[in-house]
Protein backbone atom coordinates (compact mmCIF):
# COMPACT_ATOMS: atom_id res chain seq x y z
CA UNK A 1 0.00 0.00 0.00
CA UNK A 2 0.98 3.64 -0.44
CA UNK A 3 1.25 6.20 2.36
CA UNK A 4 -1.07 9.16 1.64
CA UNK A 5 1.34 11.56 3.32
CA UNK A 6 4.83 10.73 2.07
CA UNK A 7 4.03 8.34 -0.76
CA UNK A 8 6.12 5.50 0.65
CA UNK A 9 5.02 2.06 -0.56
CA UNK A 10 4.99 -0.81 1.93
CA UNK A 11 3.49 -4.29 2.01
CA UNK A 12 1.68 -4.55 5.37
CA UNK A 13 0.89 -2.80 8.63
CA UNK A 14 -1.22 0.19 9.67
CA UNK A 15 1.68 2.60 10.22
CA UNK A 16 3.96 3.98 7.52
CA UNK A 17 7.54 2.78 8.22
CA UNK A 18 8.95 5.92 6.65
CA UNK A 19 7.00 8.81 8.27
CA UNK A 20 5.07 7.02 11.01
CA UNK A 21 1.62 8.05 9.78
CA UNK A 22 -1.32 5.93 11.00
CA UNK A 23 -3.21 4.97 7.84
CA UNK A 24 -6.11 3.05 9.46
CA UNK A 25 -8.55 5.95 9.02
CA UNK A 26 -7.30 6.54 5.49
CA UNK A 27 -7.96 2.93 4.57
CA UNK A 28 -11.47 3.09 6.01
CA UNK A 29 -12.33 6.22 4.06
CA UNK A 30 -10.92 4.67 0.90
CA UNK A 31 -13.10 1.57 1.36
CA UNK A 32 -16.20 3.70 1.99
CA UNK A 33 -15.43 5.84 -1.06
CA UNK A 34 -15.03 2.73 -3.24
CA UNK A 35 -18.37 1.34 -2.00
CA UNK A 36 -20.11 4.60 -2.85
CA UNK A 37 -18.42 4.57 -6.26
CA UNK A 38 -19.72 1.05 -6.93
CA UNK A 39 -23.22 2.13 -5.87
CA UNK A 40 -22.97 5.14 -8.18
CA UNK A 41 -21.76 2.97 -11.06
CA UNK A 42 -24.72 0.61 -10.55
CA UNK A 43 -27.17 3.54 -10.58
CA UNK A 44 -25.56 4.96 -13.71
CA UNK A 45 -25.85 1.63 -15.53
CA UNK A 46 -29.55 1.56 -14.60
CA UNK A 47 -29.99 5.16 -15.87
CA UNK A 48 -30.75 6.39 -12.37
CA UNK A 49 -28.63 9.50 -12.91
CA UNK A 50 -29.92 11.30 -9.82
CA UNK A 51 -28.97 8.36 -7.60
CA UNK A 52 -25.61 8.07 -9.34
CA UNK A 53 -24.81 11.73 -8.70
CA UNK A 54 -25.77 11.45 -5.02
CA UNK A 55 -23.51 8.42 -4.46
CA UNK A 56 -20.60 9.73 -6.49
CA UNK A 57 -20.64 13.14 -4.80
CA UNK A 58 -20.45 11.39 -1.43
CA UNK A 59 -17.66 9.19 -2.75
CA UNK A 60 -15.44 12.12 -3.73
CA UNK A 61 -16.41 13.95 -0.54
CA UNK A 62 -15.08 11.06 1.56
CA UNK A 63 -11.97 10.65 -0.62
CA UNK A 64 -11.26 13.55 -2.96
CA UNK A 65 -8.43 11.53 -4.59
CA UNK A 66 -10.87 8.88 -5.88
CA UNK A 67 -10.50 9.92 -9.53
CA UNK A 68 -12.49 6.92 -10.76
CA UNK A 69 -15.54 8.29 -8.96
CA UNK A 70 -14.81 11.85 -10.09
CA UNK A 71 -14.44 10.82 -13.75
CA UNK A 72 -17.70 8.89 -13.64
CA UNK A 73 -19.41 11.82 -11.92
CA UNK A 74 -18.35 13.98 -14.86
CA UNK A 75 -19.83 11.48 -17.31
CA UNK A 76 -23.13 11.40 -15.42
CA UNK A 77 -23.26 15.21 -15.33
CA UNK A 78 -22.72 15.27 -19.07
CA UNK A 79 -25.48 12.72 -19.61
CA UNK A 80 -27.84 15.10 -17.77
CA UNK A 81 -26.74 17.98 -20.01
CA UNK A 82 -24.76 19.69 -17.22
CA UNK A 83 -21.63 20.22 -19.26
CA UNK A 84 -20.04 22.84 -17.01
CA UNK A 85 -20.28 20.51 -14.01
CA UNK A 86 -18.78 17.68 -16.04
CA UNK A 87 -15.84 19.84 -17.12
CA UNK A 88 -15.21 20.90 -13.53
CA UNK A 89 -14.94 17.30 -12.34
CA UNK A 90 -12.63 16.27 -15.18
CA UNK A 91 -10.33 19.24 -14.68
CA UNK A 92 -10.10 18.50 -10.95
CA UNK A 93 -9.45 14.81 -11.62
CA UNK A 94 -6.72 15.63 -14.11
CA UNK A 95 -4.99 17.91 -11.59
CA UNK A 96 -5.30 15.48 -8.67
CA UNK A 97 -3.88 12.47 -10.52
CA UNK A 98 -1.64 13.38 -13.42
CA UNK A 99 -0.76 9.70 -14.00
CA UNK A 100 -4.39 8.85 -14.76
CA UNK A 101 -4.94 9.98 -18.36
CA UNK A 102 -8.69 9.22 -18.37
CA UNK A 103 -9.84 12.75 -17.52
CA UNK A 104 -7.13 14.23 -19.75
CA UNK A 105 -8.49 12.09 -22.58
CA UNK A 106 -11.98 13.48 -22.03
CA UNK A 107 -10.67 17.04 -22.04
CA UNK A 108 -8.68 16.37 -25.20
CA UNK A 109 -11.83 15.11 -26.91
CA UNK A 110 -13.58 18.31 -25.88
CA UNK A 111 -11.22 20.39 -27.99
CA UNK A 112 -12.46 19.13 -31.35
CA UNK A 113 -15.87 20.68 -31.82
CA UNK A 114 -16.30 24.33 -30.88
CA UNK A 115 -19.78 24.54 -32.41
CA UNK A 116 -21.18 22.05 -29.90
CA UNK A 117 -19.83 24.10 -27.00
CA UNK A 118 -21.47 27.20 -28.44
CA UNK A 119 -24.78 25.36 -28.72
CA UNK A 120 -24.50 24.12 -25.13
CA UNK A 121 -23.87 27.69 -23.94
CA UNK A 122 -26.83 28.93 -25.98
CA UNK A 123 -29.03 26.23 -24.41
CA UNK A 124 -28.10 27.39 -20.90
CA UNK A 125 -28.67 31.03 -21.87
CA UNK A 126 -32.14 30.21 -23.19
CA UNK A 127 -32.90 28.10 -20.10
CA UNK A 128 -32.00 31.02 -17.81
CA UNK A 129 -34.09 33.37 -19.95
CA UNK A 130 -37.02 30.97 -19.62
CA UNK A 131 -36.67 31.10 -15.84
CA UNK A 132 -36.94 34.90 -16.03
CA UNK A 133 -40.08 34.65 -18.14
CA UNK A 134 -41.58 32.18 -15.66
CA UNK A 135 -40.95 34.73 -12.92
CA UNK A 136 -42.94 37.23 -14.99
CA UNK A 137 -45.79 34.68 -15.45
CA UNK A 138 -45.12 34.53 -19.20
CA UNK A 139 -45.22 30.75 -19.58
CA UNK A 140 -45.76 30.90 -23.34
CA UNK A 141 -42.56 32.89 -23.85
CA UNK A 142 -40.68 30.62 -21.47
CA UNK A 143 -41.83 27.55 -23.41
CA UNK A 144 -40.51 28.99 -26.68
CA UNK A 145 -37.08 29.51 -25.13
CA UNK A 146 -37.08 26.01 -23.59
CA UNK A 147 -37.93 24.29 -26.87
CA UNK A 148 -35.03 26.11 -28.48
CA UNK A 149 -32.75 25.15 -25.56
CA UNK A 150 -33.73 21.50 -25.93
CA UNK A 151 -32.99 21.60 -29.65
CA UNK A 152 -29.49 22.86 -28.81
CA UNK A 153 -28.93 20.38 -25.97
CA UNK A 154 -31.30 17.38 -26.10
CA UNK A 155 -29.89 16.05 -22.79
CA UNK A 156 -30.67 19.12 -20.67
CA UNK A 157 -32.95 17.42 -18.15
CA UNK A 158 -33.72 20.64 -16.26
CA UNK A 159 -35.08 22.21 -19.47
CA UNK A 160 -37.51 19.31 -20.00
CA UNK A 161 -38.71 19.62 -16.40
CA UNK A 162 -39.25 23.35 -16.73
CA UNK A 163 -41.07 22.88 -20.05
CA UNK A 164 -43.39 20.40 -18.34
CA UNK A 165 -43.99 22.92 -15.56
CA UNK A 166 -44.83 25.64 -18.11
CA UNK A 167 -47.50 23.44 -19.67
CA UNK A 168 -48.85 22.38 -16.30
CA UNK A 169 -49.08 26.02 -15.21
CA UNK A 170 -51.19 26.67 -18.31
CA UNK A 171 -53.44 23.73 -17.50
CA UNK A 172 -52.17 21.70 -20.46
CA UNK A 173 -51.16 18.45 -18.72
CA UNK A 174 -51.32 16.43 -21.94
CA UNK A 175 -48.60 18.61 -23.47
CA UNK A 176 -46.52 18.34 -20.28
CA UNK A 177 -46.56 14.53 -20.23
CA UNK A 178 -44.08 13.96 -23.15
CA UNK A 179 -41.54 16.22 -21.44
CA UNK A 180 -41.91 14.31 -18.18
CA UNK A 181 -41.53 10.96 -19.90
CA UNK A 182 -38.44 12.16 -21.72
CA UNK A 183 -36.89 13.12 -18.38
CA UNK A 184 -37.69 9.70 -16.96
CA UNK A 185 -36.06 8.13 -20.00
CA UNK A 186 -32.90 10.15 -19.46
CA UNK A 187 -32.98 9.97 -15.64
CA UNK A 188 -35.11 7.05 -14.49
CA UNK A 189 -35.71 8.24 -10.91
CA UNK A 190 -35.61 12.00 -11.32
CA UNK A 191 -37.63 13.21 -8.30
CA UNK A 192 -38.99 16.33 -9.99
CA UNK A 193 -40.26 14.39 -13.01
CA UNK A 194 -41.78 11.71 -10.81
CA UNK A 195 -43.62 14.38 -8.84
CA UNK A 196 -44.89 15.97 -12.06
CA UNK A 197 -46.00 12.57 -13.37
CA UNK A 198 -48.02 11.98 -10.23
CA UNK A 199 -49.59 15.44 -10.64
CA UNK A 200 -50.47 14.74 -14.28
CA UNK A 201 -51.76 11.19 -13.67
CA UNK A 202 -52.79 11.02 -10.00
CA UNK A 203 -53.70 7.33 -10.20
CA UNK A 204 -50.36 6.20 -11.60
CA UNK A 205 -47.75 4.35 -9.58
CA UNK A 206 -44.83 6.68 -9.11
CA UNK A 207 -41.47 5.07 -8.74
CA UNK A 208 -39.02 2.94 -10.59
CA UNK A 209 -41.70 0.70 -12.04
CA UNK A 210 -43.77 3.69 -13.13
CA UNK A 211 -40.82 5.28 -14.79
CA UNK A 212 -39.87 2.06 -16.52
CA UNK A 213 -43.35 1.78 -18.01
CA UNK A 214 -42.63 4.69 -20.35
CA UNK A 215 -42.69 3.51 -23.95
CA UNK A 216 -39.36 5.17 -24.56
CA UNK A 217 -37.64 3.29 -21.73
CA UNK A 218 -37.53 -0.26 -22.98
CA UNK A 219 -34.96 -2.71 -21.66
CA UNK A 220 -33.17 -2.81 -24.99
CA UNK A 221 -32.83 0.93 -25.23
CA UNK A 222 -31.56 1.10 -21.63
CA UNK A 223 -28.83 -1.38 -22.45
CA UNK A 224 -28.00 0.60 -25.56
CA UNK A 225 -27.87 3.94 -23.76
CA UNK A 226 -26.40 2.97 -20.37
CA UNK A 227 -23.29 4.62 -19.02
CA UNK A 228 -20.47 2.19 -18.49
CA UNK A 229 -17.37 3.46 -16.77
CA UNK A 230 -15.29 0.66 -18.26
CA UNK A 231 -16.24 1.82 -21.77
CA UNK A 232 -16.14 5.53 -21.02
CA UNK A 233 -12.87 6.19 -22.86
CA UNK A 234 -14.56 5.48 -26.21
CA UNK A 235 -18.22 5.69 -25.15
CA UNK A 236 -20.32 8.75 -24.55
CA UNK A 237 -17.77 11.31 -25.58
CA UNK A 238 -16.52 9.48 -28.69
CA UNK A 239 -19.98 8.71 -30.01
CA UNK A 240 -21.51 12.07 -29.42
CA UNK A 241 -18.63 14.20 -30.76
CA UNK A 242 -18.61 16.41 -27.76
CA UNK A 243 -17.80 20.03 -27.43
CA UNK A 244 -14.56 22.00 -27.28
CA UNK A 245 -13.02 24.67 -25.11
CA UNK A 246 -11.21 26.32 -28.00
CA UNK A 247 -14.01 28.51 -29.31
CA UNK A 248 -12.49 28.30 -32.79
CA UNK A 249 -15.69 29.21 -34.59
CA UNK A 250 -16.21 32.28 -32.44
CA UNK A 251 -12.61 33.41 -32.96
CA UNK A 252 -12.84 32.82 -36.71
CA UNK A 253 -16.04 34.85 -36.89
CA UNK A 254 -14.43 37.66 -34.91
CA UNK A 255 -11.40 37.72 -37.22
CA UNK A 256 -13.68 37.61 -40.26
CA UNK A 257 -15.77 40.44 -38.91
CA UNK A 258 -12.75 42.58 -37.93
CA UNK A 259 -10.56 42.10 -41.01
CA UNK A 260 -12.49 40.85 -44.04
CA UNK A 261 -15.93 42.43 -43.89
CA UNK A 262 -14.81 46.07 -43.51
CA UNK A 263 -12.87 45.71 -46.78
CA UNK A 264 -15.82 44.07 -48.54
CA UNK A 265 -18.29 46.67 -47.32
CA UNK A 266 -15.95 49.55 -48.20
CA UNK A 267 -15.65 48.17 -51.76
CA UNK A 268 -19.43 47.82 -52.05
CA UNK A 269 -19.97 51.36 -50.76
CA UNK A 270 -17.45 52.77 -53.23
CA UNK A 271 -19.17 51.02 -56.14
CA UNK A 272 -22.58 52.24 -55.02
CA UNK A 273 -21.37 55.83 -54.66
CA UNK A 274 -19.82 55.76 -58.14
CA UNK A 275 -23.05 54.46 -59.62
CA UNK A 276 -25.10 57.05 -57.76
CA UNK A 277 -22.83 59.88 -59.02
CA UNK A 278 -23.11 58.62 -62.60
CA UNK A 279 -26.88 58.32 -62.26
CA UNK A 280 -27.23 61.87 -60.95
CA UNK A 281 -25.04 63.10 -63.81
CA UNK A 282 -27.28 61.44 -66.41
CA UNK A 283 -30.47 62.66 -64.78
CA UNK A 284 -29.19 66.26 -64.78
CA UNK A 285 -28.29 66.12 -68.49
CA UNK A 286 -30.39 68.73 -70.37
CA UNK A 287 -29.85 67.67 -74.01
CA UNK A 288 -26.78 69.79 -74.99
CA UNK A 289 -26.70 73.42 -76.22
CA UNK A 290 -30.03 73.35 -78.07
CA UNK A 291 -28.58 73.20 -81.58
CA UNK A 292 -29.43 69.53 -82.21
CA UNK A 293 -32.48 68.58 -84.30
CA UNK A 294 -35.71 67.39 -82.67
CA UNK A 295 -35.23 63.78 -83.85
CA UNK A 296 -31.63 63.75 -82.60
CA UNK A 297 -32.76 65.02 -79.21
CA UNK A 298 -35.47 62.35 -78.99
CA UNK A 299 -33.00 59.63 -79.96
CA UNK A 300 -30.41 60.85 -77.49
CA UNK A 301 -33.01 61.14 -74.71
CA UNK A 302 -34.16 57.56 -75.34
CA UNK A 303 -30.56 56.39 -75.17
CA UNK A 304 -30.00 58.32 -71.96
CA UNK A 305 -33.15 56.88 -70.40
CA UNK A 306 -31.95 53.39 -71.27
CA UNK A 307 -28.58 54.15 -69.64
CA UNK A 308 -30.31 55.61 -66.59
CA UNK A 309 -32.46 52.47 -66.14
CA UNK A 310 -29.38 50.29 -66.53
CA UNK A 311 -27.52 52.21 -63.85
CA UNK A 312 -30.58 52.25 -61.59
CA UNK A 313 -30.84 48.48 -61.89
CA UNK A 314 -27.12 48.09 -61.19
CA UNK A 315 -27.34 50.44 -58.21
CA UNK A 316 -30.28 48.51 -56.77
CA UNK A 317 -28.45 45.20 -57.19
CA UNK A 318 -25.25 46.52 -55.59
CA UNK A 319 -27.28 47.94 -52.69
CA UNK A 320 -28.93 44.55 -52.12
CA UNK A 321 -25.60 42.73 -52.25
CA UNK A 322 -24.13 45.28 -49.85
CA UNK A 323 -27.02 44.69 -47.42
CA UNK A 324 -26.53 40.92 -47.63
CA UNK A 325 -22.85 41.31 -46.79
CA UNK A 326 -23.68 43.68 -43.93
CA UNK A 327 -26.18 41.13 -42.62
CA UNK A 328 -23.53 38.41 -42.78
CA UNK A 329 -21.20 40.61 -40.74
CA UNK A 330 -23.95 41.27 -38.18
CA UNK A 331 -24.65 37.53 -37.97
CA UNK A 332 -20.95 36.82 -37.38
CA UNK A 333 -21.06 39.34 -34.54
CA UNK A 334 -24.10 37.65 -32.96
CA UNK A 335 -26.60 40.38 -33.93
CA UNK A 336 -29.17 37.97 -35.37
CA UNK A 337 -32.25 40.18 -35.22
CA UNK A 338 -30.53 43.13 -36.93
CA UNK A 339 -29.19 40.81 -39.64
CA UNK A 340 -32.60 39.26 -40.27
CA UNK A 341 -34.37 42.63 -40.47
CA UNK A 342 -31.80 43.84 -43.01
CA UNK A 343 -32.50 41.03 -45.50
CA UNK A 344 -36.13 40.06 -44.85
CA UNK A 345 -37.53 42.10 -47.80
CA UNK A 346 -34.71 41.51 -50.30
CA UNK A 347 -35.66 40.13 -53.73
CA UNK A 348 -32.88 37.66 -54.66
CA UNK A 349 -34.11 36.86 -58.19
CA UNK A 350 -31.37 38.92 -59.93
CA UNK A 351 -28.52 38.04 -57.56
CA UNK A 352 -25.64 35.67 -58.38
CA UNK A 353 -25.50 32.13 -57.00
CA UNK A 354 -22.67 33.09 -54.63
CA UNK A 355 -24.62 36.03 -53.20
CA UNK A 356 -27.76 33.90 -52.90
CA UNK A 357 -25.73 31.31 -50.98
CA UNK A 358 -24.66 34.01 -48.48
CA UNK A 359 -28.28 35.22 -48.24
CA UNK A 360 -29.53 31.68 -47.56
CA UNK A 361 -26.87 31.17 -44.88
CA UNK A 362 -27.87 34.37 -43.08
CA UNK A 363 -31.57 33.55 -43.37
CA UNK A 364 -31.13 30.02 -42.02
CA UNK A 365 -28.99 31.18 -39.11
CA UNK A 366 -30.97 34.24 -38.02
CA UNK A 367 -34.67 34.06 -38.87
CA UNK A 368 -35.75 31.63 -36.14
CA UNK A 369 -33.92 33.48 -33.37
CA UNK A 370 -34.99 36.89 -34.69
CA UNK A 371 -38.64 35.80 -34.83
CA UNK A 372 -38.55 34.65 -31.20
CA UNK A 373 -36.94 37.92 -30.07
CA UNK A 374 -39.44 39.99 -32.05
CA UNK A 375 -42.38 38.04 -30.59
CA UNK A 376 -41.07 38.65 -27.07
CA UNK A 377 -40.61 42.36 -27.85
CA UNK A 378 -44.02 42.64 -29.51
CA UNK A 379 -45.83 41.09 -26.58
CA UNK A 380 -43.97 43.29 -24.11
CA UNK A 381 -44.81 46.40 -26.18
CA UNK A 382 -48.48 45.35 -26.25
CA UNK A 383 -48.60 44.80 -22.48
CA UNK A 384 -46.95 48.22 -22.00
CA UNK A 385 -49.56 49.92 -24.22
CA UNK A 386 -47.05 50.78 -26.96
CA UNK A 387 -49.27 49.49 -29.76
CA UNK A 388 -47.44 50.94 -32.78
CA UNK A 389 -44.15 49.29 -31.82
CA UNK A 390 -46.03 46.11 -30.90
CA UNK A 391 -47.63 45.99 -34.36
CA UNK A 392 -44.27 46.55 -36.08
CA UNK A 393 -42.43 43.88 -34.05
CA UNK A 394 -45.19 41.27 -34.37
CA UNK A 395 -45.60 41.89 -38.11
CA UNK A 396 -41.87 41.43 -38.65
CA UNK A 397 -42.00 38.29 -36.50
CA UNK A 398 -44.78 36.84 -38.64
CA UNK A 399 -42.73 37.39 -41.80
CA UNK A 400 -39.74 35.49 -40.36
CA UNK A 401 -41.29 32.83 -38.16
CA UNK A 402 -40.13 29.28 -38.84
CA UNK A 403 -41.72 27.46 -35.88
CA UNK A 404 -45.40 26.68 -36.40
CA UNK A 405 -45.81 26.06 -32.66
CA UNK A 406 -46.43 29.72 -31.84
CA UNK A 407 -47.80 31.25 -35.06
CA UNK A 408 -51.23 31.28 -33.42
CA UNK A 409 -49.79 33.30 -30.51
CA UNK A 410 -48.35 35.89 -32.90
CA UNK A 411 -51.64 36.20 -34.80
CA UNK A 412 -53.60 36.49 -31.56
CA UNK A 413 -51.45 39.31 -30.21
CA UNK A 414 -51.59 41.07 -33.59
CA UNK A 415 -55.35 40.89 -33.24
CA UNK A 416 -55.24 42.26 -29.68
CA UNK A 417 -52.94 45.08 -30.84
CA UNK A 418 -55.22 45.98 -33.74
CA UNK A 419 -58.24 45.88 -31.42
CA UNK A 420 -56.49 48.26 -29.00
CA UNK A 421 -55.76 50.60 -31.94
CA UNK A 422 -59.44 50.62 -32.92
CA UNK A 423 -58.86 48.63 -36.11
CA UNK A 424 -61.77 46.27 -35.61
CA UNK A 425 -61.80 44.73 -39.11
CA UNK A 426 -58.07 44.00 -38.96
CA UNK A 427 -58.41 42.50 -35.48
CA UNK A 428 -61.24 40.23 -36.64
CA UNK A 429 -59.16 39.04 -39.60
CA UNK A 430 -56.32 38.00 -37.29
CA UNK A 431 -58.67 36.26 -34.82
CA UNK A 432 -60.40 34.40 -37.66
CA UNK A 433 -57.03 33.16 -38.95
CA UNK A 434 -56.26 31.72 -35.52
CA UNK A 435 -59.62 29.92 -35.36
CA UNK A 436 -59.56 28.63 -38.95
CA UNK A 437 -55.85 27.82 -39.41
CA UNK A 438 -54.94 26.73 -35.85
CA UNK A 439 -58.15 25.36 -34.30
CA UNK A 440 -56.30 23.09 -31.85
CA UNK A 441 -53.93 25.79 -30.56
CA UNK A 442 -54.10 27.22 -27.06
CA UNK A 443 -55.19 30.61 -28.47
CA UNK A 444 -58.11 29.34 -30.54
CA UNK A 445 -60.61 29.68 -27.67
CA UNK A 446 -59.32 33.15 -26.76
CA UNK A 447 -59.56 34.24 -30.40
CA UNK A 448 -63.14 32.97 -30.67
CA UNK A 449 -64.10 34.81 -27.48
CA UNK A 450 -62.59 38.01 -28.91
CA UNK A 451 -64.55 37.52 -32.15
CA UNK A 452 -67.79 37.09 -30.22
CA UNK A 453 -67.06 40.16 -28.11
CA UNK A 454 -66.25 42.37 -31.12
CA UNK A 455 -69.30 41.18 -33.06
CA UNK A 456 -71.51 41.87 -30.06
CA UNK A 457 -70.05 45.38 -29.76
CA UNK A 458 -70.61 46.04 -33.49
CA UNK A 459 -74.18 44.77 -33.28
CA UNK A 460 -74.91 46.92 -30.24
CA UNK A 461 -73.45 49.97 -31.98
CA UNK A 462 -75.60 49.42 -35.09
CA UNK A 463 -78.75 49.01 -32.98
CA UNK A 464 -78.00 52.25 -31.18
CA UNK A 465 -77.59 54.12 -34.48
Amino acid sequence: MKCPVCGYIFKSGNVCPDCGTDIVLYNKTRVISDRLYNAGLKCANERDLTGAIENLKKSVMVNKFNTKARNLLGLVYYEKGLVADALREWVMSSNLNKQDKTAAGYLEQLQKNARELEKMNDALRLYNLAIQYMGQHSEDLALIQLKKAISYNPKLVDAYNLAALCNMAGGNNSAAEPFVKRVLYLDKKNPTALRYLQEITPGSKVGAAGAASSSDDSAASRRKKRISYKESNSGIIGRQQLISFAGGVICAAAVLFALVFPTMLESRSKTINELRTTLESYESYNGGDGSASYDEVLSENASLKEEIEKYKSSLTLQTKIGNVNKAYALMANGEYKEAALLIKDIDISDMSDDDIEIYDAVRAATFATAAEDLFSEGKMYYLAGNYDDAESALTDCLSMITDEDYVSDVLYYLGKTAEAQGKTATALSYYERVVSEYPSSSQATNAQNSINSLNASLSSSQNTD
